[in-house]
């Protein structure tokens, strides 16, 4: 708190000595001198007193903010990543419910940071990854039915209510999950058309291309992340597991996805390449895996979403967005956390003695030299 600066900024412009004022509160010139060097607190008896005197709020007085912006969220979120680097997962953790207590009405902070308990629970201590994962993820559940049972914006009731349903069906409950969401996909109405025509219709034409630029950016990752999800849903079906893959792929390469969003792309690369090990597809494996390792290996880092010579007008979308250009997920780690996978999933172990293979384990070793 900053209380002491406000009793002094706040005395100094009534033009009082810090006796007058003890004398109309009731203290000691010393207990005022000590509160101004920020020695000792006011009595919270007194508070009310001091904030009327001064015609201000107590949230005034305490210049206590309950709400933040969206890049003090932004930063926020970026600081407790950073802190992942050098401070352990417990005070990490530490630090998160601080600011959860401190900000616990402002609902767009609320839910970004059960976002981050989702997205960075492994770091956090535990007994074991079972009950890790159940604790957290539960602890980010509880979090977002928080933010839907008091916001109104139904924007964040919404996204709420999504991201509950992630958590329950990470905790095994898909009953739970069909109930909250129902069993049929909603109808989509574009309002991204509707608000680029308003554009046009202004004159605005650049405003209405950056519109519907970012509506497409947007389509194509839930296309591609919905590509990636079928895929494991195709595991008794080659034929149509491999026709998906290929659409998927041509979709991919259309767009340049393994430079426009490579871990949208990579995950949909590897879970091909988990359906085609089970399928005994050898050849397929090999030039997945092979062009998965080429393009983990020049990740930059951290990976940052941006737009590309077709997605020329995104930026002030992304920029807009509760996180901005920074992932969700801490990336500096990430290519030793992609190479992992592959290096350590079960379908790859008849691989394991294969060329292509050991050069993935090799080029990982060099990563991490």
């Amino acid at each position: 708190m900053k209380i002491g600066r406000i009793v002094s900024e706040k005395r100094k412009e009534r033009g009082m000595t810090q006796q007058e004022l003890a004398d109309f509160i009731g203290v000691s010139k010393a207990s005022v001198s000590k509160w101004e060097n920020d020695l000792t607190y006011p009595d919270i008896t007194l508070l009310p007193l001091l904030a009327a005197f001064f015609d201000i709020t107590l949230d005034q007085l305490l210049d206590y903010h309950s709400q933040l912006t969206a890049d003090e969220i932004k930063r926020i979120y970026q600081l407790l990543q950073n802190n992942l680097v050098n401070k352990s997962g417990e005070e990490v953790l530490h630090e998160l419910r601080r600011f959860v207590r401190r900000y616990y009405s402002c609902y767009p902070f609320i839910l970004q940071m059960g976002l981050f308990i989702l997205n960075h629970y492994d770091y956090f201590p535990s007994v074991s990854d079972q009950e890790k994962a159940d604790v957290y993820i539960d602890e980010a559940r509880h979090l977002f039915l928080h933010v839907k049972k008091n916001t109104k914006d139904a924007y964040l009731i919404n996204q709420a209510t999504n991201y509950e349903a992630y958590t329950l069906l990470a905790l095994k409950r898909p009953d739970e999950v069909l109930t909250l969401l129902g069993q049929h996909v909603p109808a989509y109405f574009p309002t991204e058309s509707l608000i680029a025509s308003a554009f046009q219709q202004k004159g605005e034409l650049d405003r209405g291309v950056a519109t519907l630029q970012s509506a497409i950016a947007q389509y194509l990752y839930v296309m591609m992340s919905g590509f990636t999800n079928y895929l494991q849903l195709l595991l008794n079906d080659f034929e149509k597991f491999k026709t998906t893959y290929h659409r998927g792929k041509v979709v991919a390469d259309t767009f340049d996805l393994s430079h426009l969003h490579p871990i949208i792309w990579v995950n949909f690369q590897l879970s091909a390449a988990v359906g085609f090990a089970q399928f005994e597809q050898r050849d397929k494996v090999e030039e997945i895996l092979t062009d998965f390792s080429h393009v983990v290996a020049k990740l930059s880092l951290p990976v940052e979403l941006h737009g590309d010579a077709y997605f020329d007008q995104i930026e002030s979308w992304l920029a807009q967005l509760e996180l901005g250009q920074q992932l969700p997920r801490k990336s500096e780690n990430l290519q030793e956390e992609l190479f992992a996978i592959v290096l350590e999933h079960p379908v790859f172990i008849p691989y394991h003695n294969e060329p292509f293979y050991k050069k993935i384990e090799t080029l990982k070793e060099h990563l991490n030299e």
